[in-house]
């Protein structure tokens, strides 16, 4: 008995000393997977606006440098301001389609329904992989009505990948049109996973979706991206998302941005990517061969 009484009084204390750390836990913010707050970014303020102005932009730019965790921001507010996500949900899209066997491969063809599209580029049958270089939305249409809203509402909460609102009715347009929104921030936290192969995904589909962003190699380094545009507001709205590899340092970004007046014009529709890569080389010495 008294051996019994003292294993009960061992227990006791245990479970006692448990739940006092667990209490501390909890005031700190430390306890993992109960809704404590992450750590505020440790972000850095600059002034890229001549950037945007030399393309008769207004807009925000957010770049993680993932080597040291700090966020340089142009109009850090607005970072953290949800819009569509217009064409920069392909990306997700690619890999919901390939997980749920909606497409077998990015090379299977999207077959053209014989409607002539704005993009000429668009009018035609192509594989998985051209639509998403040229971002023919008809072909990612077509596979969003396969995946339907049910595998949607399955797999955007794994991903993490803003707040995307789905239903039967908007299953083909809810990244263009709606409430869907994400911020930059939530942009670099996801295309930041996807590089990392941390998604809940395939290590597969995580490597074939990152090649099919290449967009461009120089020596030593490797652009990946993505371009976006819609309405938003009655306004244009442009997206350009991806990361920069270089010489083992990895940096990700995100640009936000609208025509400072009036309708899209060109340099709206080249700006959101020039305006990047102007920045990257000039600001942060990305996209060059220098050591």
């Amino acid at each position: 008995m008294a051996s019994y009484i003292k294993s009960a009084g061992r227990r006791s204390r245990q479970l006692l000393s448990k739940t006092v750390l667990r209490r501390w836990a909890l005031r700190l913010g430390l306890l993992v997977g109960l809704g404590a707050a992450p750590a505020e970014p440790r972000v850095t303020e600059r002034d890229f606006s001549a950037y945007f102005a030399a393309y008769d932009l207004q807009g925000s730019f957010l770049l993680l440098d993932a080597r040291t965790g700090r966020y340089a921001a142009y109009n850090p507010a607005r970072c953290r301001q949800g819009f569509l996500p217009a064409s920069t949900f392909k990306i997700p899209n690619t890999l919901i389609g390939l997980e749920t066997g909606a497409i077998r491969d990015t090379a299977e063809v999207c077959r053209w329904d014989g409607v002539p599209r704005r993009f000429p580029q668009w009018n035609q049958n192509m594989s998985m992989a051209q639509a998403l270089r040229v971002s023919c939305v008809p072909c990612y249409q077509q596979l969003a009505r396969r995946v339907g809203a049910a595998r949607y509402g399955q797999w955007l909460p794994r991903l993490r990948f803003g707040r995307m609102q789905v239903t039967p009715a908007t299953v083909d347009t809810f990244w263009l049109a709606g409430s869907s929104r994400i911020t930059q921030f939530e942009q670099i936290d996801f295309l930041r996973r996807l590089q990392r192969g941390a998604l809940p995904v395939t290590s597969r589909n995580q490597e074939i979706t990152q090649a099919l962003l290449v967009l461009a190699r120089g020596p030593g380094w490797t652009l990946r991206g993505k371009t976006g545009w819609t309405m938003q507001a009655g306004r244009d709205n442009g997206w350009f998302v991806g990361w920069v590899e270089q010489r083992g340092r990895a940096c990700f970004f995100a640009l936000n941005a609208e025509p400072r007046r009036g309708a899209a014009t060109n340099k709206f529709i080249q700006g959101r990517r020039a305006v990047t890569e102007q920045i990257l080389r000039q600001e942060f010495g990305l996209l060059t061969s220098a050591q």
